[in-house]
């Protein structure tokens, strides 16, 4: 059975149930999709509103970097796949669906005006000001405008209200905001306060609230959801947020979304990559991505608190890392005692920067730079001892990672 609100703790702003949110999809004429855009947290937010619909059993389908999925099944083809998708929905056998979208996409084809009932910008650069002139950051720049514009003026777009670049996004959409933020002190949040649309932040006892500052409510305690580890990943604080607010937008009850909130766990086969953390006795793993340096400092703290433990790293890709941000990279990673050991074929002149990013700690690690993946894996797993955290910041692939952390704990 589908949850609801009941009318005694219904909130401004959010429908009544989720078949009421359904119905209005169809009489406007847009097919209930959620689209989840950005430049990180994307796929981790499609899989927690999975996850929330499953819950409510409430029969969807997902398009995320790694294919479609309807009803958790693996569809061949991404277009054959997603069209399938859509014409489920319109016959009514399919409740939603949930497309995310890259930058990339979004700006080099653009988008139909008004066609998504819910919309989600997870964030763009995090307030760091040389984002915005990378090329990365000018294609994000140029397609916010048309997610903004692409949410129906009576859907709802969802805004994380700590990163101030998405502050355009809210004056170019008809929509209804909805800001999340860790805070209730955000400017952003403050600003939405009073248009009758539900905000979501973390009060001062650590729990998720939604709704107004004169009008909210409770949802649950961000230190009992496992995903964010309680609260120390705060880029997962804000998936969790900004997901709960995508839920509740489509009148999903309160209590069946902290429910599975405080129930999820994503699998490292669901997302390879996307901040996978093991833990072998007292060793520590992380598999993640190489980023640039303003995504890449929540992650260090969530992977090592406070650097309070040795840290080995393994890095390949750095070649990808913006030439005026590598480094900043190399100076993160070089916060920490232990070792960084990176791979591949990496330019001279970057090589260069990301040294003298390490160096310019009092204390730095000790840098290995080897030609290959697989000897910067099997260098690392030679080096580990008892209570270190050993970070893996791939490139393209992260199998050989998962693989390497699978052997160890198999032992």
């Amino acid at each position: 059975m589908i949850a609801t609100w009941r009318a005694e703790s219904q909130l401004r702003g959010i429908p009544p149930s989720f078949r009421h949110w359904q119905q209005r999809c169809h009489d406007l004429g847009i097919p209930p999709v959620i689209v989840v855009t950005g430049s990180r947290g994307k796929s981790t937010i499609v899989r927690l509103l999975q996850a929330i619909f499953d819950e409510a059993r409430i029969q969807s389908a997902i398009w995320t970097d790694f294919g479609v999925e309807i009803n958790g099944r693996r569809q061949r083809g991404e277009i054959a796949g997603w069209n399938r998708a859509m014409a489920r929905l319109t016959e009514s056998s399919l409740d939603i669906a949930i497309q995310e979208l890259d930058w990339n996409l979004v700006a080099a084809v653009g988008l139909p005006t008004a066609t998504y009932p819910i919309g989600i910008i997870t964030n763009l650069c995090a307030n760091h000001a040389g984002c915005l002139d990378t090329p990365e950051g000018q294609i994000a720049s140029r397609a916010i405008p048309r997610v903004s514009r692409a949410v129906h003026q009576s859907g709802a777009l969802c805004l994380n209200g700590e990163d101030y670049t998405l502050h355009p996004a809210a004056s170019f959409t008809a929509a209804h905001l909805s800001i999340a933020a860790r805070s209730v002190l955000s400017p952003m949040l403050r600003q939405n306060d009073f248009t009758g649309s539900p905000n979501f932040w973390i009060d001062d006892n650590d729990d998720i609230v939604c709704g107004s500052d004169q009008h909210h409510q409770t949802i649950c305690s961000i230190k009992d959801i496992p995903l964010s580890f309680s609260g120390s990943a705060t880029f997962e604080v804000m998936n969790v947020l900004l997901a709960t607010a995508a839920a509740l937008s489509t009148g999903i009850g309160i209590d069946l979304v902290a429910r599975t909130l405080q129930s999820f766990d994503l699998s490292t086969d669901e997302l390879p990559g996307s901040f996978n953390v093991a833990t072998n006795g007292s060793i520590r793993t992380v598999i993640d991505r190489i980023m640039p340096s303003w995504f890449l400092k929540p992650v260090l703290r969530a992977a090592n608190p406070q650097a309070s433990r040795r840290q080995i790293t393994v890095v390949g890709g750095l070649q990808t890392v913006p030439g005026d941000d590598i480094y900043d990279v190399g100076r993160l990673l070089g916060r920490t005692h232990g070792a960084v050991i990176c791979f591949g074929d990496v330019p001279e002149a970057t090589l260069a920067q990301f040294k003298r990013g390490i160096s310019s700690n009092e204390y730095p690690p000790v840098l290995v730079q080897l030609p290959t993946e697989r000897r910067a894996i099997n260098r690392a797993m030679q080096a580990i001892r008892a209570h270190d955290v050993v970070l893996f910041l791939t490139h393209n692939d992260p199998g050989p990672a998962v693989r390497a952390v699978a052997r160890m704990r198999g032992r």
